[in-house]
């Protein structure tokens, strides 16, 4: 059991619950991004459905066979999540490496994002769903002819073609069709869904970035928790369990992922993706590489969005502090927006929300470095408080409360000035 799962002391947790049946039917795993939660749970749910008993990796059941394929019907997977740099990422590794492996890696990586659409989560929006349909049948396709070429001896540029075009379909499917968050008409289909009777042991239903679920949505959500349905396990995952409601929390069983060791994490780039990690490169820093936007571009632009402020705030007649300005007279701000909205197109309007996650975290340690200058005052450690919990605020209000990354640095930059 969990063999996939690496260095990650939470799946000696599940597998004692597992073994003396007392994993609860609702479960929650915590942690940071790329900690291997989303595999502990595809992994959790071949496990459970397993019809030998073994449960092990390689277990040929049929049950354990399409859940490695990700196409059992007893699987639901639901909320928003950036699949594009593991695809690309993934989609390299095959084109490096060519072997089974590295094809499987692949097909997985595409499904975890063709899952999110199963019609079943869809019924009653038609409209949303109908967007998606073209892509997903593009990737169908494309993913079969890939299986029949990969398996025999076709030319390496066709196999190459066949790859881009389902990277190509995979990003119009993600950037196109995705919710940014768990509407409730989605998870009014999952009870539903959940009321049906399995084709095998268990019906699992995983719901991935848990904290962004829609008001209404976690709501409704609750109401099937206080009267969960049988055979049926539902697996929440997140990277901020503070943000899920205390009334969920109470019904769920939280398993912390713990950050893995460096070496662990070089390990997986080196072994799973046949790539070289650059020196202290975490594997969430690794799937970085693979955004529309690169690491250094973020960097750059947050350094960009802390002077468009300094220079607003010097205009209006308020002092920054000494500390910021030492800090920005050292950085690299190639970028010279004059406006938030200039700014955030130059982050490909910070899609996917991994950009704007990376951004803020770019700010934030723009301000942990001026808290650390020599010319630091009292009254510039409360300017960086004040700006900091303008940071939090800005990333609540885009990620549960659907404000556009633009209407949230105007409000940001106009509470930063309000603090000098």
């Amino acid at each position: 059991m969990y063999e996939n799962l690496l260095a990650q002391p939470a799946s000696n947790l599940l597998v004692q619950d597992i073994r003396t049946d007392k994993l609860p039917p609702s479960i929650l795993f915590s942690g940071e991004s790329a900690s291997g939660k989303l595999t502990a749970a595809l992994e959790t749910a071949r496990i459970l459905s397993c019809l030998a008993g073994s449960a092990e990796w390689t277990c040929p059941c049929a049950s354990c066979q399409k859940h490695r394929l990700l196409i059992h019907p007893d699987l639901l997977l639901a909320g928003p999540k950036d699949c594009l740099p593991e695809i690309r990422a993934a989609s390299q590794a095959f084109l490096r490496n060519g072997q089974a492996a590295s094809r499987f890696l692949f097909i997985r990586s595409v499904r975890k994002l063709v899952l999110r659409f199963d019609p079943a989560m869809y019924e009653g929006d038609e409209t949303r769903y109908a967007r998606s349909i073209s892509s997903l049948g593009s990737i169908a396709e494309d993913l079969e002819d890939f299986e029949l070429l990969t398996a025999g001896s076709a030319e390496t540029a066709v196999v190459e073609k066949k790859v881009a075009s389902i990277v190509n379909e995979a990003e119009k499917l993600e950037t196109g069709t995705m919710y940014e968050a768990v509407p409730v008409s989605m998870i009014r289909k999952i009870a539903s869904w959940s009321h049906l009777a399995p084709y095998g042991k268990k019906k699992i239903v995983i719901i991935e970035r848990a904290d962004r679920m829609q008001d209404s949505a976690r709501n409704a959500f609750l109401k099937i928790l206080e009267e969960p349905p049988r055979d049926v396990v539902f697996i929440l995952t997140t990277s901020r369990r503070g943000a899920i409601l205390p009334t969920i929390l109470s019904r769920v069983r939280t398993y912390g992922f713990i950050s893995r060791p460096m070496d662990v994490q070089q390990s997986v780039i080196t072994r799973v993706f046949h790539d070289t990690p650059l020196e202290n490169e975490t594997l969430d820093q690794y799937f970085s590489r693979f955004l529309p936007v690169p690491p250094e571009k973020i960097r750059e632009t947050a350094a960009g969005f802390v002077q468009l402020v300094l220079r607003e705030a010097q205009t209006a007649g308020r002092i920054p502090p000494e500390s910021i300005q030492s800090v920005l007279a050292g950085e690299q701000t190639g970028d010279r927006s004059e406006t938030i909205t200039d700014l955030v197109a130059s982050l490909n309007k910070c899609k996917p929300d991994s950009i704007w996650r990376r951004f803020l975290v770019s700010v934030t340690a723009i301000f942990s470095r001026a808290l650390r200058e020599q010319t630091l005052s009292p009254r510039d450690s409360r300017i960086y408080a004040e700006w900091n919990s303008g940071l939090r605020e800005a990333l609540l209000v885009v990620d549960t409360y659907n404000l556009s990354p633009v209407a949230a640095l105007e409000k940001l930059s106009v509470e930063m000035r309000n603090a000098l």
